[in-house]
């Protein structure tokens, strides 16, 4: 599989876009969606996961993380790393224009594209980021296929929604954004079945560029074991480290406390284990 890959159509489209657009307010555009996708690749980096896959596609960029199941709480923290580093963004170039007003002509359209960009990605539709969150939230009340059927709704009435501006606006100030948003929609629409995965780094394997650093606990001798399986996460390292009465400090691998669990009773407290041990 290619790291990255680019679909031919995808150079029509900004062209396309430039063309009609202006040459600065297509580059503030597509500044703005680098932005919000340099969003998502940190955060998830941070949480520990490793991108496969960056593409450009004519409905805009994607980052594909696959092959492997996911934890939902990180996704929505994903999801919503774009948007925020794109109105982070956005207030930082408003800050720049009180120092240097000069500038406030040249990136005026970059702002608005970053703040239109994060609002329209926090709408509760797929695959937009709202439409994640909207799944990962709804999934904890509903059935997930509940939830994506809620989720093509929005898609389907968002669909008419931008497609009447469209039409609207031919007749007052021509805008194809809104056609682009319609036709996005209705392909996320039909195509639910389409997610991006993401990548889990093996916790016990080589240490690699994006390593996390370890989660570290201070734990008493009065904690079960399934108080510290509680504590392990996919993404991150735990290290337990157990203060005894006596003041001495005796450390808890994740290696050691799964070891445990296969040995003694998950209710069983540490003072009783570290004793046998």
């Amino acid at each position: 599989m290619k790291k990255f890959s680019v679909h031919p159509l995808s150079f029509i489209v900004w062209i396309w876009l430039f063309f009609v657009f202006g040459f600065l307010s297509a580059l503030s555009y597509l500044l703005a969606v680098l932005i919000h996708e340099w969003g998502h690749f940190i955060f998830a980096k941070k949480l520990g996961y490793k991108l496969s896959r960056f593409s450009i596609s004519p409905y805009g960029f994607s980052l594909s993380y696959l092959n492997q199941d996911f934890n939902y709480k990180d996704e929505i923290k994903i999801a919503f790393a774009g948007p925020v580093l794109n109105i982070l963004t956005s207030l930082a170039v408003v800050g720049v224009w009180w120092l240097v007003p000069e500038i406030y002509f040249y990136t005026q359209t970059f702002v608005v594209a970053n703040i239109a960009l994060a609002l329209f990605n926090l709408l509760p539709a797929y695959p937009l980021d709202g439409g994640r969150i909207f799944i990962d939230v709804a999934s904890c009340f509903f059935s997930t296929r509940t939830a994506k059927k809620l989720t093509q709704i929005f898609n389907i009435v968002l669909t008419i929604i931008f497609f009447i501006l469209f039409v609207a606006f031919i007749f007052i100030n021509f805008n194809p954004t809104y056609l682009l948003c319609a036709c996005f929609l209705f392909v996320g629409a039909m195509d639910l079945g389409f997610e991006s995965k993401y990548e889990k780094i093996n916790i016990f394997a080589k240490i690699e560029k994006n390593f996390v650093k370890p989660e570290i606990y201070c734990v008493y001798p009065d904690v079960c074991l399934s108080e510290l399986l509680e504590k392990i996460q996919s993404s991150k390292i735990c290290v337990f480290y157990l203060i005894l009465n006596s003041g001495k400090i005796v450390i808890f691998s994740e290696k050691l406390v799964l070891k445990l669990l296969k040995k003694y009773n998950f209710n069983e407290k540490l003072e009783k284990i570290i004793k046998k041990i």
